[in-house]
């Protein structure tokens, strides 16, 4: 009787354990379909604020007869000055940004990181079609691609070395080339390295006298290059959540293909390094940074990581091999070395930065082109002892001497300068992969500023100082809820044991 007794509990007992495993089951099931449908909610709302814009830029163009003008920091195509309309302006850039912040974060946080071939796919498709929708939209908060194609063109077409002469001088002797007028009057010598003069050159220079078609040709190369990064991060990493965090961020979608900017290359070249220093490719790692750093210097930064497994003597050949590539292809591109000094007529400038700030407190210029030297002199031995003393040579402390670098050495801070993070993206943990897209989507939201006032030289200095406020309370609030979960985590452990 015992032993029924107990065969009887056993199954009792066994039906319970299977009830509850089901629905174990039907919750895990449950809550997977939940997942999905609030992922799917915030792609097609991702899909449709951003082919709203699409088609209002299509409006404009069409209206405007495809003869589309230079309109600086407005969300508003109407021929109206953004100024008088600083209101709906605002109101068109928060509605944009918002609805991207809100449904990027659901996507890329919701979604797991392992994927199987067909969901890999499915992701690069959604991000191709949303990158070809925001590449519709024209530039705003930034006319650097007009200058791009317009100095390209005056050098292709008109044989005039923009490494030599300033643009403003020039642009008066070409009133027909429609490219040319659309460019703002830069006042100063071509600033960017060899590698993006002859990008410059090949798509300026093409014969159509249209500002929208040579602004397509940028558009479209930005396109192939950003869902190439995509590519690059999932073949490095194989983690969707990465390839997701960087490929529908709102930071890069405006600012690399919506503004167009070229640092887009920087983050390409950089990934192109990191993928073949993992296959152990050290001369072609060294040959991409190169390349990168002749669009513009930050690259070379990362060239100590590349090379932080190799011995010193062969550390000294790459680093020779870096110069040699560097300094030839600047004299076969320019005809002069010195041209690689160019870029050093942006260090005097203070706009967006901690030194503008110090000069709408009343600092001289004086004091604060020493300050910036100190800042700049301060970084390279930072970086000198981080690096080669003390060998933190991991993706964390690159991400930190970036920032440091955006802090101290940059005295013209925009916020397309973030996009140089994402290049160490696949070397960082997540909890520091959340600290960079924190401070992208603080830095792009932090514009509102801008799309409100206008450009003006002293709101700069009130961008600069929100995105550093925002960002030190983002991080002071992880550090509280990181602490937080600890002492719990501690606490759950103590009463286990208890």
């Amino acid at each position: 009787m015992q032993g029924k007794d107990n065969k009887k509990n056993e199954n009792h007992q066994d039906k319970k354990l299977k009830t509850n495993e089901n629905l174990n089951i039907d919750k895990i099931s449950e809550n997977c379909k939940n997942r999905f449908k609030i992922t799917d909610i915030a792609k097609i709302v991702m899909t449709i604020i951003i082919l709203t814009f699409s088609i209002l830029n299509i409006k404009y163009i069409i209206e405007a007869h495809c003869k589309i003008k230079c309109f600086g920091a407005s969300m508003i195509f109407n021929g109206i000055t953004y100024q008088n309309q600083a209101k709906l302006n605002l109101g068109l850039f928060l509605f944009f940004m918002l609805g991207l912040i809100i449904t990027y974060l659901i996507i890329a946080i919701k979604e797991k990181k392992e994927a199987d071939n067909i969901e890999i796919k499915r992701t690069f498709i959604f991000i191709a079609i949303i990158t070809f929708l925001a590449g519709i939209i024209l530039p705003n908060n930034s006319t650097d691609v007009y200058y791009y194609a317009a100095v390209g063109r005056m050098d292709a077409k008109y044989g005039i070395n923009m490494y030599e002469e300033n643009f403003n001088e020039h642009q008066k002797d070409y009133l027909d080339d429609e490219v040319i007028q659309t460019s703002p009057g830069i006042e100063h010598k071509f600033i960017y390295g060899p590698i993006w003069s002859l990008i410059c050159k090949i798509l300026g220079g093409v014969g159509i006298n249209s500002t929208l078609v040579i602004l397509s040709l940028f558009k479209i190369l930005n396109i192939i290059v950003h869902l190439l990064n995509c590519y690059l991060i999932w073949k490095i990493s194989k983690n969707k959540k990465l390839v997701l965090l960087y490929g529908l961020n709102p930071l890069m979608l405006f600012e690399g293909i919506i503004n167009v900017h070229n640092d887009i290359f920087l983050i390409l070249f950089s990934l192109i390094g990191i993928y073949l220093k993992k296959q152990n490719k050290i001369e072609l790692a060294v040959l991409s940074i190169a390349f990168g750093a002749l669009i513009k210097y930050i690259p070379v930064l990362l060239l100590p990581y590349i090379l932080k497994d190799e011995k010193i003597k062969k550390k000294l050949g790459y680093y020779i091999e870096f110069i040699l590539i560097f300094l030839g292809v600047t004299w076969l591109e320019t005809g002069k070395i010195s041209s690689i000094l160019t870029v050093m007529g942006q260090t005097s400038v203070f706009a967006n930065s901690l030194y503008l700030q110090l000069i709408l407190s009343g600092v001289s210029q004086e004091v604060v082109l020493k300050l910036a030297l100190i800042g700049k002199i301060a970084f390279c031995i930072f970086y000198f002892i981080q690096i080669f003393i003390r060998r933190k040579n991991e993706g964390k402390n690159y991400m930190y001497l970036l920032m440091l670098f955006l802090l101290l050495v940059i005295t013209n801070f925009r916020a397309w300068y973030i996009m140089w993070l994402f290049a160490i993206i696949t070397e960082l943990n997540i909890e520091n992969v959340y600290k960079v897209v924190g401070l992208t989507l603080i830095a792009e939201f932090a514009n509102s500023i801008i799309y409100y006032l206008g450009e003006g030289y002293i709101y700069g200095g009130y961008y600069f100082m929100t995105v550093i406020i925002l960002f030190s309370i983002y991080v002071i609030m992880n550090m509280i809820a990181k602490n937080y979960n600890i002492k719990n985590m501690i606490q759950q452990k103590n009463e286990r044991k208890d």
